[in-house]
């Protein structure tokens, strides 16, 4: 979770941030590279580290999470880290053939996704020191003049490669050729890592502390190295994954648990979870990366909050907590106790929907199962993975999960493809900004609507376009978001076309098959199924009082033309008293009935009460 995207840099901490020379002022890149290389006696030096041993403390900044770190290496690409921050524990490593890691609840995952092969090329070829060649067909160094880093003028020298898009910026003090501090831009994320507290080992000179900051959290993690060793012997098996999985559930009966009723509300899949006899609504989310419990329901359930971390939602950054939540039922499946997060969410929903929503069964839970998803019939099956065999006739996806999550190969208009992630977390499908800027779709014509995250609120422009492909299925007039601004949030990622919701995985029975990291689509029984689209331009919220608020009006709608504001309160349609509707969702279905339909409103603004006429159009 946390530390996972710090192995590369860790690496290439050992590989790059050793020198001591004084020399003169050049703009050479790979000049000035071979002078910090030199400060330890050359390349020869560096070459004979065979395998090397670190340890030492770690901290989040703010968090109050204090632990140790261990990490092995041999070249070119075995090693294992460990992270023990005592709340949580995680390890990472690569036996040379692929990589892998074990998340806190001793989940292990073969990482075989298209970046993290890309990265392990990337890592292999700079411990052979092939950055250094000017005429690399992989690597090409840039000098970007002197800047200063903690009041000390540097070199900045930019590697970019020929694999990916990343960049890395070292800079490089014009006096010591000391590395103080190296950029690493991903399309997600950013790391910024300065290095202090330099001292000599064996003829070295090496830092022995590092700050990383992750962007754009702004988490800070403080590494105090303790020790190196070079050339230690490693047992093999060392860098290997542990040989067997956890298994920290039982199926009530047998090896599944089938067609258990989920609630299909909003196009979101809710299930009831049972925790010391007591039920609440979870929804289902295979976009969450871990699984998450609202903050209050923990209290209540009397369990300690560890933290805060930060991390990332749809719509920014987002404060979150490490509990234990204990032993849990759900739908002939029980859990034992689980490490998960913890934070605010629940009042999210009961403003939305009314309901009350006290947490999400994430990966930690779904990367349990073979999860067949029967959208049309609202039914839900959960199978043993070493148990499961698929005998359908539907298209089997191969999807390697990447930070823990599932993508697909989505056409939309036969024009713009690329990776979507798969989300059913999300009612519909967005766009994410970056993506949607280069391929000029932020000036289509559409509705603009205000969407809620974890973290805010913001604004999406919804569009119609007329198809979405996937290999050999095609749904008609898809509506898809596109934000209007970039924010910082996982709609601001660069490395994927958008997000794929339940607006288009509600045509199929769907599959998830984490075990062998694979989809499964097949088509369901509302695959031919034009659904109702919105047609107010009206978006309506519960208030702290329990009243139905006007929250957005769309501009260019019935709701805009028929004068509705921000904050007027509904209190009637058609003369009948709101109360009298089953809440705020049946009132959203009144919005999208047919085109034509003309309602009638009572509303409270400033304490008079007004009458409005609202007719339903197509809008788009």
């Amino acid at each position: 979770m946390i530390f996972q995207r710090l192995i590369l840099l860790c690496v290439l901490s050992l590989v790059l941030c050793i020198g001591l020379v004084r020399g003169e002022s050049v703009d050479d890149p790979y000049q000035i590279v071979e002078k910090h290389y030199a400060a330890v006696g050359g390349l020869e030096v560096l070459k004979a580290q065979r395998t090397t041993f670190t340890h030492g403390t770690v901290s989040i900044e703010g968090a109050g999470l204090k632990g140790t770190f261990r990490q092995w290496d041999e070249r070119p690409l075995k090693m294992r880290q460990e992270i023990d921050l005592k709340v949580v524990k995680t390890v990472f490593g690569d036996n040379g053939d692929y990589a892998w890691s074990v998340d806190p609840n001793k989940k292990i995952l073969v990482q075989r996704d298209e970046r993290t092969m890309q990265e392990r090329e990337i890592k292999k070829l700079m411990n052979e020191y092939r950055q250094l060649e000017p005429n690399s067909p992989y690597f090409k160094l840039s000098y970007k003049g002197v800047k200063r880093v903690d009041n000390e003028d540097c070199y900045a020298i930019e590697i970019t490669n020929t694999i990916n898009e990343d960049t890395l910026l070292n800079y490089y003090s014009t006096s010591s050729f000391y590395l103080l501090k190296a950029v690493s831009i991903k399309p997600a994320m950013e790391q910024q890592i300065s290095y202090s507290d330099f001292r000599q080992v064996e003829g070295m000179i090496l830092p022995f502390r590092e700050i990383v900051e992750t962007l754009p959290t702004h988490e800070r993690q403080v590494f105090e190295y303790t020790e190196y060793q070079f050339n230690v012997e490693i047992e093999p098996p060392l860098f290997e994954p542990p040989q067997t999985d956890v298994e920290d559930f039982q199926f009530v009966n047998g090896v599944s648990a089938e067609d258990i009723p989920f609630s299909f509300t909003e196009n979101h899949v809710y299930l009831f979870v049972n925790i010391n006899g007591k039920e609440h609504l979870w929804v289902l989310d295979s976009g969450a990366g871990a699984s998450v419990i609202d903050s209050s329901y923990a209290a209540e359930l009397g369990l300690e909050l560890e933290g805060p971390v930060k991390g990332i939602g749809a719509s920014g950054t987002v404060d979150f907590y490490f509990v234990t939540v204990p032993s849990y039922t759900m739908g002939g499946i029980r859990f034992n106790e689980q490490k998960v997060v913890a934070m605010n969410m629940r009042n999210l929903f009961q403003r939305v929907l009314g309901l009350d929503v006290v947490g999400i069964l994430g990966y930690d839970f779904l990367s349990r199962f073979i999860t067949k998803i029967d959208y049309a019939n609202e039914k839900i099956s959960f199978y043993h993975p070493e148990k499961f065999g698929y005998k359908g006739n539907g298209k089997l996806i191969d999807s390697p999960l990447e930070h823990n999550m599932f993508s697909l190969p989505i056409t939309i208009d036969d024009t713009y493809s690329g990776k979507w992630i798969l989300d059913i977390g999300a009612s519909g499908e967005d766009f994410h900004y970056p993506y949607a800027r280069d391929h000029n779709l932020l000036n289509l014509k559409g509705i603009d609507v205000m969407a809620a995250g974890a973290a805010a609120e913001f604004m999406v422009r919804t569009s119609q376009f007329k198809t979405m492909s996937l290999d050999g299925f095609t749904i008609k007039n898809p509506l898809i978001g596109v934000p209007r601004a970039e924010g910082q949030g996982a709609f601001s990622h660069r490395g994927v076309v958008g997000n794929i919701g339940n607006s288009f995985l509600r045509h199929f029975v769907l599959y998830l098959d984490y075990k062998d990291q694979r989809v499964i689509l097949e088509k369901g029984d509302n695959y031919d199924k034009e659904f109702p689209k919105p047609k107010s331009g009206l978006q309506l919220l519960y208030n702290p009082d329990h009243d139905i608020e006007v929250h957005f009006v769309s501009p260019n709608t019935p709701a805009e033309v028929a004068g509705f504001k921000k904050g007027d309160i509904i209190k009637t349609i058609n003369r009948i008293d709101v109360q009298h509707y089953d809440g705020i969702i049946a009132i959203r279905k009144l919005l999208r009935e047919k085109a034509g339909t003309t309602y009638t409103f009572e509303i409270v603004r400033k304490n008079q009460r007004i009458e409005k006429q609202l007719t339903l159009q197509d809008l788009y």
